[in-house]
């Protein structure tokens, strides 16, 4: 027997009316599901609720409340990237789109607020940036040793920076300086501070990539958009490594990635019935232009064989292989004896974890 949705029509105190229908329970977090409508009258109302019982009777349950950054969230889980477009496409929305659109309500994003965000990055990409001068604040605390405390000196460090993370000091997003200028500003080994920050980051505190700042772990976008910090009593702008800001436009290809990312995050909300458009086809990224390259002759390609293998075997056969088999050079220079097959002439090119 099928179930039948219920469902009624009430006034608010501000006057407006609204539909409320009973859907059902969600069968994965087993919460129930009720779906509602805002009418500016109770005709309006009555007709929200014959529409939302059509809904519920469909089976349609349309998340009506959920954010951007639950949709991200979502979205990343099935997104079909290769490891290396996943890892830059999880630093954009952790350090750019989840700080500037992750409170919004999915339904209420338009194209003119997309626009307007690649706008702000054309100029600059920290977002707190107004066009105005403005120092950077950093609240790094200050990673003073306690000569009495039995502790080596990276575990005291360790602990401090445990406590300004855990008290939000340190805010989820924050970037710490790197090591080499912890070490100057503060007086510190690079020893000490590299075992510290490698111990936060095996207690999951920060997030540790090769070739970028450390960053505190955490959601970002649990808020409104980031505004400039304010530092607390006591703060030394030399310790921390606060610094006057300077603007740093995103590249429009940088920006034609994010614009990728909303594209596909808000088609995959068009299909779960989340929204009814997808507010990226009406905004305008960005146009890059890209420099010819012209391509090098077979002929001299061969001659550059032909003087490799003339000084050195090993030397002329890598740029042979890259030409017959068309890998990258990283693919290339991780071969090893195992991939190769000389039996049936095949070369094995993967991704090793």
């Amino acid at each position: 027997m099928s179930r039948v949705a219920k469902g009624c029509v009430e006034q608010l105190p501000s006057g407006s009316w609204r539909a409320r229908v009973y859907a059902g329970v969600d069968p994965i977090t087993k919460r129930e599901i009720r779906l509602k409508a805002t009418a500016k009258t109770e005709q309006q109302a009555h007709i929200e609720l014959g529409r939302l019982l059509k809904e519920a009777s469909e089976g349609r349950t349309p998340e009506s409340d959920a954010t951007v950054a639950r949709l991200l969230d979502e979205y990343v889980a099935i997104a079909p990237w290769d490891v290396s477009t996943r890892q830059t496409n999880e630093g954009f929305i952790r350090r750019t789109i989840k700080p500037a659109l992750g409170h919004l309500e999915v339904r209420k994003v338009r194209g003119p607020i997309l626009d307007q965000l690649y706008s702000r990055l054309k100029r600059c990409g920290n977002l707190s940036c107004t066009g105005r001068p403005f120092t950077e604040h950093r609240n790094v605390p200050s990673l003073v040793i306690n000569p009495r405390d039995r502790r080596p000196p990276w575990q005291q460090v360790t602990r401090i920076l445990t406590e300004a993370i855990q008290s939000g000091v340190l805010a989820a997003g924050d970037e710490l300086p790197s090591i080499t200028e912890l070490s100057a500003r503060q007086g510190l080994g690079t020893g000490v501070i590299r075992h510290a920050l490698a111990a936060l980051a095996e207690d999951g505190l920060i997030i540790v990539q090769h070739g970028r700042p450390a960053v505190v772990a955490g959601d970002p976008s649990a808020g409104p958009r980031p505004s400039r910090k304010r530092p607390g009593p006591g703060h030394d702008c030399h310790l921390a490594g606060c610094r006057p800001h300077v603007c740093h436009p995103m590249k429009p290809s940088t920006i034609r990635g994010i614009h990728s990312i909303l594209s596909g995050a808000f088609a995959a909300a068009k299909r779960w019935e989340w929204t009814e458009r997808n507010p990226a086809e009406s905004a305008k990224p960005p146009t890059t232009t890209r420099k010819s390259v012209q391509a090098t002759s077979p002929e001299g390609v061969a001659k550059v064989i032909a003087e490799a293998r003339a000084n050195s075997t090993a030397l002329g056969l890598y740029p042979w292989l890259v030409v017959i088999t068309g890998v990258r050079r990283g693919e290339l220079c991780r071969l090893q004896i195992c991939d190769i097959d000389l039996d049936r002439g095949v070369v094995h090119v993967a991704f090793r974890v």
